[in-house]
């Protein structure tokens, strides 16, 4: 099992505005066809409530953080892959019963923070958009955007840095060194 973290950012270093933005609406058409890629490469998806409430697609596998369940349970009856899944009360063995294959965690916060605090995430892909926001909710609540790199090359990562296109866009990989 793999564990993919990808989310876009501002080049300030926030994933949204506000708890209701979504990403789709101030990311480039590349940061897209990426997030594309990686949905295509993971059999898995892992997000928080409001992610999944701002982006939902019956068709793919996921597993949806919330603490408002105690029980795992279906989203919906007629939806068989997709689960409400509450980190505080389940054990992890619990959740890789349900998963198997490669996991693509797409946020918010609060997942992030579990699953780096967790040592889980293999691979990171950063898109840094070309778009300055000053205010709104972070990637994690306890690494600040400009520590990212050290941070993640301090937790034996590598990083990788290339330019998505000329308006600026960047993506940043840390991949975990075994």
């Amino acid at each position: 099992m793999k564990y993919t973290l990808a989310f876009a950012c501002s080049k300030d270093g926030f994933i949204a505005k506000h708890s209701k933005d979504n990403p789709f609406e101030w990311t480039s058409k590349e940061d897209q066809n990426h997030l594309q890629t990686l949905i295509s490469e993971n059999e898995w998806q892992v997000m928080g409530r409001t992610t999944h409430e701002l982006n939902p697609n019956q068709q793919r596998k996921r597993i949806v953080f919330s603490r408002k369940y105690e029980e795992i349970k279906l989203i919906k009856k007629d939806i068989p892959d997709q689960f409400y899944f509450n980190p505080d009360l389940h054990q992890w063995s619990d959740f890789e019963k349900i998963c198997s294959g490669n996991i693509l965690i797409l946020g918010g916060t609060s997942v992030h923070d579990f699953f780096i605090y967790s040592e889980l995430v293999d691979t990171i892909h950063i898109t840094v958009e070309p778009h300055t926001f000053n205010e709104g909710v972070r990637a994690f609540s306890y690494i600040n955007f400009k520590d990212y790199k050290p941070y993640f090359l301090s937790k034996s990562y590598s990083y990788e840095e290339k330019t998505l296109n000329e308006n600026g866009t960047k993506l940043i990989s840390f991949n975990k060194n075994s």
